[in-house]
């Protein structure tokens, strides 16, 4: 069996546990953010869900981001990672610091999900690293794109809208960078 096929298989058998870790821990942090804008009722648990999940993504990008910088080959993935870390950090910090306003305590890691995923990248190498890592940044952007636009839809609390406002176009930006790297494979 090639390396290849060996690597996709076990991709496939890892996103089939994935999957079913995905309800149960979506349904853990509802949970999580339900009590938690019971505990803070000037939050929704829309509000008190956006912040926890973007924060626990944020992370991820984080990590995702610096896992990249050591081991992707291309010199523009490794431009893009470094972006990510940037960006994330400072948005995560200016989170965390909105969720402490609102009596929150901010996510300190990334969710379950993305630690498989994290722990399957890091046995990857070369330009399957570049290509995974490019595919998971695609899909994760996607997902909080569209995480943000709900906020501003549907929250309630003007600063997590307004955050959600201010760094959308951000993330946006994010995900079309990515996407023209994953053209390119």
């Amino acid at each position: 069996m090639s390396r290849r096929l060996a690597l996709t298989a076990a991709l496939l058998i890892s996103a089939v546990g994935i999957a079913a870790c995905q309800s149960s821990e979506k349904a853990a942090t509802a949970v999580q953010s339900a009590a938690q804008a019971q505990a803070t009722p000037s939050l929704s648990t829309t509000d008190a869900n956006f912040i926890n999940t973007v924060g626990m993504g944020g992370h991820a990008e984080v990590k995702f981001g610096e896992l990249a910088q050591t081991q992707a080959t291309r010199t523009n993935v490794r431009a893009f990672a470094a972006q990510m870390v940037s960006d994330h950090t400072t948005a995560g910090n200016e989170l965390a610091t909105l969720a402490q306003q609102k009596q929150m305590t901010p996510p300190d890691d990334m969710d379950l999900n993305h630690k498989a995923k994290y722990d399957q990248l890091s046995k990857t190498s070369g330009s399957e690293f570049d290509r995974v890592y490019i595919e998971g940044q695609v899909a994760d952007h996607t997902a909080v794109v569209n995480a943000f636009q709900n906020e501003i839809s549907n929250g309630s609390d003007a600063d997590v809208k307004a955050f959600a406002r201010k760094h959308l176009p951000t993330i946006q930006h994010h995900l079309e960078m990515a996407r023209q790297l994953q053209a390119q494979f």
